[in-house]
């Protein structure tokens, strides 16, 4: 039994220092979020955007959500993270031009663009929303498990 519960519990150690890093890149705006395998921010980490040519462009930190948004005219950059005593990660990231929403952007006022910008950002911490509830559902099925056996001690333990 304390086999069992050890080899539950030492998965979670593994992975508790794990940083995701997610970048979206989309006319002009690189959007930066970085959590950890518990799905808390990277908050005040520090980051460093370099160009293609690894030249560096911006280092700076994360905000209190592990988020930054940045605005570039260059094409294809490098995002490193790093969270301190060697939990760091890197992306590389290069533009996708979407014609239709460029063409709004050139034929609307500043009103639209604004609104479309939020969409933007909001589009975006769907994304890390999304990818942060997959890691939950493998621990979800690993819980239920766990529970089930269990109940199965339990029950052996009762009809003897």
């Amino acid at each position: 039994m304390l086999r069992f519960l050890v080899l539950l519990i030492v998965p979670i150690f593994l992975f508790a220092h794990k940083i995701n890093l997610f970048l979206d890149y989309e006319n002009g705006n690189l959007f930066i979020s970085s959590y950890f395998a518990n799905a808390k921010g990277c908050i005040n980490c520090k980051f460093e955007i370099r160009d293609k040519d690894n030249n560096l462009i911006l280092s700076d930190k994360l905000d209190e959500n592990g988020e930054y948004n940045y605005k570039t005219d260059k094409s294809e950059l490098t995002v490193i993270i790093d969270a301190g005593a060697g939990h760091s990660v890197s992306k590389n990231v290069t533009e996708q031009i979407n014609t239709v929403e460029k063409e709004i952007e050139e034929n609307s006022n500043e009103k639209m663009k604004e609104l479309i910008e939020k969409n933007k950002q909001l589009e975006n911490k769907i994304k890390v929303l999304e990818e942060q509830l997959d890691y939950f559902e493998i621990f979800k099925v690993l819980f239920g498990l766990a529970i089930i056996f269990l109940i199965f001690l339990v029950l052996k333990r009762v009809k003897n």
